[in-house]
């Protein structure tokens, strides 16, 4: 039977239990006395004392024997009242439960509250050296409000159980001194009435020095009050010397420190907090702290839990995210391809981004590809996974798959300049130079800032600019203005001006050499020569008069002052002879 299930049982059964035949047995048993005094007044607070925690259920059943007999003896039915062993066992064993085993913590509450048991005792026994010599730790529990709270007794270290008895009974009696200056810290407490809270608190201390219940009040009532975080640290760790596994002392604690911005102490607490109560309440408390501050603590916390909790979307998730955060990226993949096929709403852009960025940083390409195509697939009107797409294909050298997303991408956003650089590069590998000019024109007119593109028509025509200054032919030169004036055409730039004028005043030297050459003919091709001579001085009047312009008022000369200059320098010496050239060649001699 489930604990829910007994639970339910409790609350039928406990109000009926001796009307069950299980009363036969009652009368099959020996007569046990009642308790002196008896019976209870109303006001009379009872006591629960069921199987203690042990290995052998003999010595489990007979210590809580021992235990109940001698509370009877020393307590009349008036001052505490013992809950009858054969009312405790008629209830547990018509709600399902075996009476020689120890009830958890919440069970044995419940079964406190269906028997009217204010106090319930919660011990574990267990043989030491030689004889019947044991060994007994005891806590009390009460209930307030809706929160267990305990009050650990000291360990008993005893000759037989009996022995142990006599002394948890003492310990007990010291234990219940606190009670009624706790009972009105209460009462207190409820009224806001903070200060008389705190002053009955504190008279419960004094009764009992141990105290864990006023104590708990104490920190309760300095909560309430809006206490500084020193006053709530003082408290919760007063009240943890007493109750090592007080989750209000805890909690409370990890707010202190969180509040004086000491939040390696809150995460310590905070691990603690899970350690005792290792459930999801607790981690969805902790996990926001750990995981900005300590991720790495809250991953073995989350494969426990996932553990135990298989499917549990919302923990792979949690354990997703703190492997990204801790750079565990291979590990990430795996909880990440895990948590998509438990929660398909949970693969969204931005799972598929970090999937991403995750094999990325893991550097397997194969499965960036596979989950930008997937990522594709799914938001086809998205253009981060085109783009991604492109890059992988371009470091793979597949530069017409590259070239298909990038287009793509640039026009599924033409606002993003990335999509139209991929698309421009790629073109250029390709040798495409129709698609390089096309792209640009439509990167520009999508706003794309000029700045961006002129890396790409560098990467162009600066090849172009290098061969023909190693070779110094005139075919290279011409090819370079050929291609700086299409550059030019699509993006005005300083840059393409420069190399324009570079190549035209090139020209035009090679054309001033040519030309001095043919007209130094003589003999028959003299007259054919020197008409080829003033072509060439024509036309290097025509490249040094367009050179001048593009390296002035056509702006080269900002790309390039030094150069420009020695190219001015030239011309303008150089000039001198053109007329010359001009008169000897052209003159129809």
């Amino acid at each position: 039977m489930k604990t829910t299930q007994r639970r339910a049982a409790f609350i039928v059964v406990g109000t009926i239990a001796l009307s069950l035949p299980g009363a036969a047995l009652i009368a099959q048993r020996p007569v046990v006395p009642p308790q002196r005094g008896s019976p209870p007044n109303a006001e009379t607070p009872y006591i629960l004392v069921t199987a203690f925690r042990a290995a052998n259920k003999q010595l489990a059943v007979e210590a809580a024997d021992e235990l109940r007999e001698r509370l009877k003896q020393e307590h009349s039915a008036k001052e505490l009242f013992v809950l009858m062993k054969s009312n405790i066992e008629n209830t547990l064993t018509a709600s399902g439960y075996p009476t020689d085993t120890a009830l958890n913590t919440s069970d044995l509450m419940e079964l406190a509250k269906q028997m009217r048991g204010e106090y319930t005792t919660e011990a574990s026994v267990k043989k030491t050296g030689v004889g019947n010599a044991v060994r007994v730790e005891t806590r009390m529990l009460l209930r307030a409000g809706s929160q267990v709270i305990a009050q650990p007794l000291p360990a008993v270290d005893a000759k037989d159980v009996g022995d142990a008895a006599k002394q948890i009974d003492k310990s007990i009696t010291e234990a219940l001194k606190q009670i009624p200056a706790y009972k009105e810290c209460r009462t207190a407490l409820q009224a806001g009435k903070f200060d008389e809270a705190l002053a009955k608190a504190r008279a419960g201390i004094v009764a009992y020095p141990r105290a864990a219940w006023s104590r708990n009040c104490l920190l309760l009532a300095f909560a309430s009050s809006k206490a500084p975080p020193d006053s709530m640290i003082a408290a919760g760790n007063e009240l943890l010397a007493t109750d090592s596994t007080n989750m209000l002392a805890l909690a409370n604690l990890a707010d202190a420190y969180l509040a004086k911005a000491q939040k390696q102490k809150a995460i310590e607490i905070m691990l603690r907090m899970y350690a005792i109560e290792p459930n999801r309440k607790t981690l969805d408390g902790i996990l926001p702290i750990i995981g900005d501050d300590a991720p790495e603590k809250g991953i073995p916390i989350l494969k426990g839990l996932i553990k135990d909790n298989p499917g549990d979307a919302e923990l792979v998730r949690n354990l997703w995210l703190l492997q990204l955060r801790t750079s565990q990226f291979k590990d990430a993949l795996v909880t990440g391809e895990e948590l998509a096929k438990l929660d398909t709403a949970a693969a969204n852009r931005d799972f598929y981004n970090r999937m991403i960025g995750a094999a990325q940083n893991d550097s397997n390409a194969a499965k960036v590809q596979e989950l930008a195509a997937k990522g594709a697939q799914k938001f086809p009107k998205a253009a981060d996974f085109p783009q991604i797409l492109a890059q992988g294909y371009r470091r793979a050298g597949q530069l017409q798959q590259a070239f298909a997303a990038a287009r793509k991408a640039a026009e599924l956003d033409p606002k993003d300049p990335r999509g139209w650089m991929l698309a421009i590069y790629t073109a250029k590998d390709l040798n495409q130079m129709d698609s390089v000019l096309a792209l640009t024109k439509g990167a520009i007119a999508a706003g794309t800032d000029k700045a961006q593109l002129e890396p790409v028509f560098l990467q162009i025509v600066l090849p172009a600019a290098k061969k023909a200054d190693e070779s110094k032919q005139r075919a290279d030169w011409q090819a370079l203005l050929t291609l700086a004036q299409t550059v030019d055409a699509a993006l005005p730039m300083p840059a393409w001006k420069f190399y324009i004028g570079l190549s035209e005043f090139s020209i035009g030297l090679d054309a001033l050499q040519t030309a001095d050459k043919l007209g130094q003919q003589t003999g028959k091709t003299a007259k054919e020569s020197r008409a080829k001579a003033c072509v060439e001085a024509k036309l290097v009047e025509e490249m040094w008069a367009n050179s001048t312009i593009a390296m002035t008022s056509g702006g080269g000369g900002a790309y390039n002052r030094e150069s420009a200059g020695s190219v001015m320098s030239a011309i303008q010496q150089y000039n001198q002879y053109i007329p010359k050239l001009k008169t000897n060649n052209c003159t129809g001699k």
